[in-house]
């Protein structure tokens, strides 16, 4: 798949849309690139691998006013600091922790200057989850949390939700192949079994949905470096030892022949 829109803009649900798996392939293998494995590693695991991944905004609307006299405004600041500890709270007491969901604010936005109280504060974040259950949870919650917490205060809050990608899951079958070619190709140490699934989000569990198959990391930790402590996806730090490019585009092509040769 050479896919638009891949961080963020469902190009692969785009592209299925458009037809691409019509009709529907037996098999689907995804690789993406981590400076937390070892450098030349394949990892993954049966089951959810990446969680899904949605977003919210909630607007809290009070009342402007002079910050000598809050009496008489209805300050958006300390609400909005309000749902975000609680939020955290909701998580924790009424999602299951073996079915988890993390949510994490990356954005409070409020005010113009110090000595005026504003009128509305916005909070931006996302929610990641395991399954239908606890993301349905963590839905209701935000809107239930922010919506009472600011009418407590005589504000109001609105909620926007976002739905993001959805659960990427691997078929177990899928996983063996990989594992096996993995290690037919480079040895005994060249595979990891992840341990646990990771909250970050992609697309291409859209495909997933659809067609039996994997996605497996391909480490890259840059030389010297330790993949334990090394900068992770997405940070501005990151660094990636870009010659194991090659090891990705041969397991690609072994495991096609090998489901080709002997399916799952």
């Amino acid at each position: 798949m050479f896919q638009p829109g891949e961080e963020g803009y469902h190009g692969a649900r785009h592209m299925l849309e458009d037809g691409l798996l019509d009709p529907l392939p037996d098999a689907a293998f995804a690789l993406h690139v981590s400076p937390n494995v070892p450098s030349g590693v394949f990892a993954g695991r049966t089951g959810p691998v990446l969680a899904a991944a949605d977003e919210f905004e909630i607007v809290v609307n009070g009342k402007g006013g002079h910050a000598s006299q809050p009496h008489d405004a209805i300050d958006p600041i300390p609400i909005a600091c309000e749902i975000v500890i609680a939020l955290q709270t909701m998580v924790t007491r009424q999602v299951p922790a073996f079915d988890p969901v993390v949510i994490t604010v990356g954005k409070i936005a409020a005010g113009t200057t110090d000595n005026v109280i504003p009128e509305q504060a916005i909070i931006l974040g996302t929610i990641r989850s395991f399954s239908e259950r606890s993301r349905a949870l963590a839905h209701e919650g935000v809107q239930r949390v922010a919506a009472n917490i600011a009418l407590a205060h005589r504000a109001e809050a609105q909620v926007e939700l976002i739905h993001g990608f959805p659960v990427t899951v691997a078929d177990g079958r899928a996983v063996a192949l990989a594992e096996q070619v993995a290690t037919d190709l480079y040895g005994e140490r060249a595979w990891r079994t992840m341990p646990a699934p990771v909250m970050g989000a992609e697309d291409f569990s859209y495909v997933l949905q659809k067609v039996l198959g994997a996605m497996v990391f391909l480490g890259a930790t840059p030389e010297g470096g330790d993949f334990r402590s090394c900068c992770a996806l997405h940070s501005n730090r990151m660094v990636l030892d870009e010659n194991v490019m090659a090891r990705g585009v041969a397991m690609h092509c072994a495991f096609a022949e090998a489901f080709l040769r002997d399916g799952f």
